[in-house]
């Protein structure tokens, strides 16, 4: 073979490697930062307690980047069929304990999740809006129809960097299952609702 084309053919060969090479080396660094999302885990379990009301959210928390990224905080704003809106904040960590003929606990109070490169975690968070009405009764006076839920996590500069809404209905019997929740103190039954992302 020609010494000329030999060295040619090397040189073509060595240029596509180091295209090849430089394509990934690019492709890691450029996906070094954070990249951090999460999802509603397709139902929410509402209830009353003391006349507040209450949230519980399963919710999954993905890093598809190569750095950790801490979330301090979550908030939910629940937007009703007539536009009204009611903010619930997070107050902790939850335990769902029906396996063991029980219902909910508190496993710790809300914390900062480090969400560590390429990785994620599932959680069950708690919301609460501890509003009243001049009664003693919850704010948050729930009525049939479609409703907007946004979830919202805040860096740490405590400053929101992503929000997701999905969207929930509440029929005539959650609804008055509901309303006697809130007005009575003792009950503590929470009512599961199916989430959806779309309208």
């Amino acid at each position: 073979m020609d010494p000329t084309l030999t060295a040619g053919l090397v040189g073509a060969v060595g240029s596509v490697a180091g295209a090849i090479i430089g394509t990934v080396v690019g492709y890691r660094l450029n996906n070094s930062k954070a990249d951090v999302d999460f999802y509603i885990d397709n139902r929410v379990w509402m209830y009353y307690y003391d006349h507040c009301f209450a949230m519980y959210v399963p919710i999954t928390v993905v890093n598809e980047g190569a750095r950790s990224f801490t979330i301090t905080a979550f908030e939910v704003t629940l937007t009703s069929p007539t536009n009204q809106s009611w903010k619930l904040h997070w107050q902790d960590f939850a335990q769902e304990n029906s396996h063991k003929g029980e219902g909910w606990s508190v496993e710790r109070v809300a914390s900062p999740i480090l969400v560590h490169g390429r990785s994620g975690t599932q959680h069950y968070l708690r919301f609460v809006n501890g509003d009243k009405t001049s009664e003693e009764l919850s704010d948050v006076k729930l009525q049939t129809g479609q409703y907007e839920l946004k979830l919202s996590a805040f860096d740490r500069n405590l400053k929101i960097f992503k929000s997701k809404n999905q969207y929930l209905n509440i029929g005539t019997e959650p609804q008055e299952q509901l309303a006697e929740r809130r007005r009575d103190k003792e009950n503590l039954d929470t009512w599961w609702l199916p989430v959806r992302s779309n309208a």
